[in-house]
């Protein structure tokens, strides 16, 4: 019985799958393993936490454990992405929209979260992500702030092309950081960071003209 428990649970806890520049239509993905029995050879992941669709259309804070007995597809709503173990150590991620795919199989509970637009893991070997990450949230405040109603805002939010709102935060940020007269380090490296960012998508032939903005986004 032992020997089929372990057979059944997550090889890895965690997986994010990056698309080439030779595949451009391939989607963001990062995989999520949750069981009750650890492993004790990675991360084990308890729970996720994230954001979806409310079913009357704006965002609500989502709570995934194992087994999951309910609705296995949803939207996602851009936000933080926080994984746990049974320690109450975390790992993050920002996701700017996308699906949700939530399968019960055997031992453990996998969620599949879908996305055209990056999904930006907080790692110490990349600070870049976090600063995005931050510049984000506090652009979003800012476009919250606009809004006399939550759910107004969290509707437009929602409803907003995932793709369309990270390009509309790089090319943001990107102004921003080139107004800078004064660029310590970190704000070169960022600088540089969101510049290749941006020739990449070029590249692949992902940023299109009329460029999208976040004035466009919150105010349809």
């Amino acid at each position: 019985m032992m020997h089929e428990i372990d057979h059944n649970l997550p090889e890895i806890g965690y997986l994010y799958h990056y698309p080439s520049l030779d595949h451009p239509t391939d989607k963001f993905r990062l995989d999520i393993f949750i069981s009750n029995i650890p492993t004790e050879k990675h991360f084990d992941v308890l729970h996720v936490i994230l954001n979806i669709e409310s079913q009357y259309g704006g965002s609500e804070r989502f709570k995934i454990s194992h087994p999951w007995e309910y609705q296995s597809l949803h939207r996602l709503c851009p936000g933080m992405v926080i994984l746990e173990d049974r320690y109450g150590k975390k790992e993050e991620a920002f996701c700017f929209g996308g699906q949700l795919t939530i399968n019960k199989k055997g031992s453990l509970t996998e969620c599949f979260l879908v996305s055209p637009a990056p999904i930006l893991e907080i790692e110490e070997n990349n600070p870049m992500n976090t600063l995005l990450i931050e510049k984000a949230e506090i652009l979003l405040a800012e476009y919250r702030a606009v809004y006399a109603n939550e759910q107004e805002y969290e509707v437009a939010l929602c409803a907003a092309d995932p793709l369309d709102l990270y390009i509309a935060f790089l090319y943001n940020s990107l102004e921003e950081s080139r107004l800078k007269v004064h660029k310590d380090d970190i704000e070169l490296q960022f600088f540089s960071y969101l510049h290749k960012e941006k020739h990449r998508l070029q590249a692949a032939g992902i940023i299109k003209e009329p460029l999208p903005s976040l004035d466009d986004i919150f105010t349809k």
